[in-house]
């Protein structure tokens, strides 16, 4: 009985991380994350650069 509680409760909690994910999430924040890596302008590799003149 009690497997079977716990079965339906992780069944309820995987559809709604997937609705939760999936549907109610903007389609602007998925196309602009996908064009991240695309982006000619990265702000945190010159603060990499930055850092490795200073240190040396």
């Amino acid at each position: 009985m009690t497997s079977g509680i716990v079965t339906a409760f992780a069944m309820l909690a995987f559809i709604g991380i997937t609705i939760w994910v999936f549907v109610l999430k903007r389609k602007e924040d998925f196309d602009e994350q996908a064009h991240l890596p695309l982006d000619d302008e990265l702000p945190h590799s010159k603060e990499s650069t930055e850092t490795k003149e200073t240190s040396s």
